[in-house]
């Protein structure tokens, strides 16, 4: 014998609709299936209302769990989800037929690398000997204010560019002289003629 139990897990509601505030629009609910045995299924949906009229409106605040699960099992088709949840309990009693992989192909399993345990062996105080109690120390750490680093754009110098007067040579003249030939004077000495006087 199976025993199912309702759950509502939320609604959904209109703040106001035809003048009619929080009207629950929309009911979460599950349906749970256990036999004698223990073994259980379960379903879950959603569930939208249609818009009530005034006179069969009821009040949010007045709503109780047993209301809202009387309006699911006057709407939902709950004989086919009792079923299907007697189906889903069966399986589990008769798993059903599934595919395995061939015996004959050897699937290498992962190696897993388990790590040593290191045990920690605490040696007992001898009774005969008083051991003080180790006195622990609390030393405070300086607090470190972390200056932001600001780092510093190269700046780049722009080359200065001197410009020089375009000076444009005149053309140089020469003056050639052009020399007069020199003319000497070619002075022709006559000659003396000596008069001789007869005596």
């Amino acid at each position: 014998m199976i025993t199912y139990t309702w759950s509502i897990s939320k609604l959904d509601c209109a703040p106001l609709e035809n003048g009619l505030t929080n009207v629950v629009k929309i009911i979460y609910w599950g349906l749970t299936g256990i036999d004698e045995n223990g073994v259980s299924a379960s379903m879950s949906n959603s569930y939208p209302l249609s818009s009530p009229s005034p006179e069969g409106f009821a009040d949010y605040l007045t709503l109780t769990e047993e209301t809202v699960i009387g309006w699911l099992e006057s709407n939902l088709d709950v004989g086919y989800i009792q079923s299907r949840l007697v189906n889903e309990i069966a399986s589990k009693y008769n798993p059903p037929i599934t595919s395995l992989p061939f015996p004959w192909i050897k699937v290498e399993e992962p190696i897993v690398v388990e790590e040593p345990v290191l045990e920690v062996i605490e040696r007992a105080p001898r009774p005969w000997r008083s051991r003080p109690e180790p006195v622990l120390e609390v030393i405070e750490e300086p607090i470190i204010t972390e200056e932001p680093i600001v780092t510093e754009e190269p700046v780049v110098e722009e080359p200065i560019i001197t410009e020089e007067p375009i000076v444009t040579e005149e053309p140089v003249v020469e003056e050639v002289v052009v020399e007069e030939p020199v003319i000497e004077e070619v002075v022709v000495e006559e000659p003396v003629i000596e008069e001789v006087v007869a005596d």
